[in-house]
């Protein structure tokens, strides 16, 4: 399984990343390297998701299995995502409680 973790270096992020590692899974993370250090062996590609010229430098080293991204911003230019070669995304959503 290869995926895709928005962030990677810090709290729940790298919890996932480490999770995912020890699975065998393969594990890139997407950050702009300011907090954190992501798990050993993941592949790290630094850049941010609200710059548009990052994300498509980030398309092209896909594609993935899965994206998961566990940021709790509500920010709709922290959503801009063109996501033309990733296949589904999971989002853990923590500012909202669960129904």
């Amino acid at each position: 399984m290869k995926i895709l973790v928005l962030g990677g270096t810090w709290f729940l992020g790298r919890a996932v990343a480490q999770a995912a590692l020890d699975r065998g899974w393969s594990v890139t993370a997407f950050n702009r390297g300011r907090s954190g250090t992501a798990p050993e062996g993941t592949h790290e590609i630094r850049g941010d998701r609200t710059v548009h010229a990052d994300l498509l430098r980030l398309g092209e080293q896909g594609p993935w299995d899965a994206v998961i991204d566990t940021s709790a911003s509500n920010s709709p230019r922290a959503m801009c995502w063109p996501a033309p070669r990733c296949w589904s995304l999971w989002r853990a959503d923590t500012s909202t409680s669960p129904p």
